[in-house]
């Protein structure tokens, strides 16, 4: 950036700013997704009982990491001020309060998901209902009609299955305002058995009770990014959820038997499965992440969150 500007052109000095702001939360983003991975790479290793001596390098790459995360966030959060005109970040990013990022990402979704049940959803079930009729009225006398009809009508169930699918993934408090944590990933699992014919499983060793809304959404999303993961790229047939309370904290587990991941490879991508979206989850929840994943066993996701002090 040149030091030549004229201050009577603050358009053009702001739009610059804004340009670099957005260019380095991208190259940060990079460095801290590229690290972390690192990391989960490295404390696999050791876990398996390499590279033991290298812990406090380890435990490094984990900082770094982190501190990468956040110069990004702080760079991105910037930028959206200078384009929006949003409120400024505090300049003590010690308090800057990033769980109202996600809170209002989670309004924007509400209020998407909203939307589409009162159009898309709700024309997909009129047409539901008018189908049934034309059949009740043609099925005497147009065979061949009704026979088109009645396929027709289980296109449009199947559709009207998934949009009201995607508004569950969309807004996941409305499962989870009704059951609670627990009671609403179990739901969820039987929905999402339904729909890729993953054979599922839930096993709860806590009697943790209702946590504030935001927490249990962000919980229930990194488990719905690992299941996506398990679905989409680990070519498992079954995959299981555990949920237990140890050494003061709450353990999340996702586990399936899919052919594991290529941590080098996995690295090398800059939407990384998801994995990034996850980090941030954990870290918004004063969480750890972990990831356990080898050809043989599979892949396990691992989150954990301090508890009570949630």
């Amino acid at each position: 950036m040149g030091t030549g500007y004229n201050p009577a052109n603050l358009a053009e000095f702001w739009a610059e700013v804004s340009s670099v702001l957005q260019e380095t939360e991208h190259n940060l983003h990079e460095l801290a997704q590229t690290t972390l991975l690192k990391y989960e790479q490295s404390l696999h290793e050791a876990d398996n009982g390499r590279d033991a001596a290298k812990s406090e390098q380890v435990i490094r790459l984990q900082q770094i990491g982190q501190q990468l995360a956040r110069l990004s966030e702080q760079s991105g959060a910037l930028h959206t001020y200078l384009q929006n005109g949003l409120d400024a970040p505090p300049v003590d990013d010690s308090h800057w309060p990033r769980i109202r990022i996600l809170q209002s990402q989670e309004e924007e979704r509400a209020q998407l998901a909203h939307d589409l049940e009162n159009s898309v959803g709700q024309l997909l079930a009129n047409a539901v209902f008018e189908l049934a009729s034309c059949r009740t009225l043609l099925a005497n006398d147009r065979e061949a009609v009704a026979t088109g009809l009645a396929a027709l009508q289980a296109e449009l169930e199947d559709g009207l299955a998934d949009i009201r699918q995607f508004i569950v993934d969309l807004e996941p408090a409305t499962i989870l305002g009704n059951f609670g944590l627990g009671a609403g990933i179990r739901r969820y699992l039987e929905q999402f058995e339904t729909r890729t014919g993953l054979k599922t499983q839930l096993r709860v060793n806590t009697n943790m009770g209702r946590l504030p809304s935001i927490i249990e959404i962000t919980i229930f999303r990194v488990i719905q990014e690992a299941l996506r993961n398990a679905y989409h790229h680990a070519n498992a047939t079954q995959v299981e959820v555990v949920i237990e309370e140890k050494d003061g904290s709450l353990h999340f587990s996702v586990i399936d038997n899919g052919v594991g991941l290529n941590m080098e490879r996995v690295g090398k991508s800059r939407k990384n499965l998801g994995l990034a979206r996850i980090v941030d989850y954990a870290e918004l929840l004063n969480g750890k992440f972990r990831i356990l994943s080898d050809s043989e066993r599979g892949t396990q996701v691992i989150l954990s969150v301090p508890y009570p002090e949630l």
